[in-house]
């Protein structure tokens, strides 16, 4: 029995009350260094009148990681689902970008599946098409860099002579969606201050071709995403804002009213990826936004969707600015320069 300390009913009590209201990964030594420190008493003491008083727990502590540090971004972001590079829809994704720009939006998420790895699907191999002549992407960068030195009418006829002669068609293979994956992805980290990625499915094709488990820090590398990024092991991410928390979801689930069911469960926002379809509603409850944000792949250059047809639904372009923290949902249909007003 501990006897270095004379413990009051009041100290017993209060003692009894905060070990029951300890969080069940801070081990009793770890408590009772706190609780002595708080209230000028021994360690020893403290963990004398624990044992004493029964408290001592008989199961310890799993040694196993908890998943529950996702990342946390707060105030406005674009978040940009599905963007399937190499075979991103550019123009839609400018067109975001750039109304971003216009409403000073100074942070992104990059919404799951950021990559495709088609060589890395369980697609079956696609027909391929030879494509003759053409010029090389990194030839025609630098011609286009060069056209901006000329005079204005010269500087067209060089645009229009580029694009009538085309670009040649790269090798398929991870080197290569890599390659033009870390070009783009350069340019959007430029435009903002602050870049969460998400983990989706397509990433997971990684994983599944490396049948190993992977830091997620080691995709993050593999795009050279520089201090900006932010990336964590996990397929949602947290936006909070002055209207609530969103949370950013690439879920397993991505049938009708997943958005939805998922609000429901987490008492949130949703804004869904991974379905490829547009739909703006609320929970049951009408509380909570449910929105799925449609995607910003190029339906046309995914050999599975384009070359033989299937009977789901058209994949839809997407995207949400949260700004003062109301969602805006942009699609194709998107009147783009009266929103830049607004």
């Amino acid at each position: 029995m501990n006897k270095g300390h004379f413990w009051s009913d009041d100290d017993i009590q209060r003692l009894r009350k905060t070990f029951a209201e300890k969080p069940s990964n801070v081990s009793i030594r770890e408590f009772a260094k706190k609780y002595s420190g708080q209230y000028k008493l021994t360690e020893t003491a403290v963990r004398c009148k624990i044992n004493d008083m029964g408290l001592k727990s008989i199961i310890r502590e799993s040694p196993y990681p908890k998943f529950d540090s996702p990342l946390v971004m707060e105030g406005d972001a674009v978040v940009l689902p599905d963007l399937e590079m190499p075979f991103h829809h550019a123009e839609f994704t400018n067109r975001v970008l750039d109304l971003s720009q216009s409403w000073g939006i100074k942070q992104a998420i990059l919404a799951g599946d950021v990559l495709h790895f088609d060589s890395l699907s369980g697609w079956e191999p696609n027909w391929a098409k030879l494509e003759e002549g053409g010029i090389v992407a990194s030839a025609e960068e630098k011609l286009m860099e060069f056209s901006k030195s000329l005079p204005a009418k010269k500087q067209g006829e060089l645009m229009e002579l580029i694009g009538n002669i085309g670009q040649r068609s790269e090798a398929d293979g991870v080197s290569t969606e890599l390659g033009i994956a870390r070009k783009e992805l350069h340019k959007i980290t430029e435009l903002f201050d602050k870049v969460d990625f998400v983990l989706g499915n397509h990433e997971g094709r990684l994983l599944r071709a490396l049948q190993t488990t992977l830091d997620p820090q080691e995709v993050k590398r593999l795009l050279e995403g520089g201090d900006k990024w932010r990336i964590a092991e996990y397929y949602f991410s947290y936006l909070d804002t002055a209207q609530g928390r969103y949370q950013i979801e690439h879920p397993k689930n991505a049938s009708k009213f997943s958005a939805s069911r998922l609000a429901s469960k987490h008492l949130c926002h949703i804004l869904m990826a991974h379905s490829h379809q547009l739909n703006f509603t609320f929970d049951p409850s009408g509380t909570y936004y449910a929105i799925e944000m449609g995607c910003m792949v190029d339906e046309n250059r995914l050999a599975y969707v384009a070359q033989r047809h299937n009977t789901s639904p058209t994949h839809r372009l997407g995207a949400v600015i949260v700004r003062d923290g109301y969602p805006w949902l942009l699609h194709a249909g998107t009147d783009w320069e009266r929103m830049r007003g607004i």
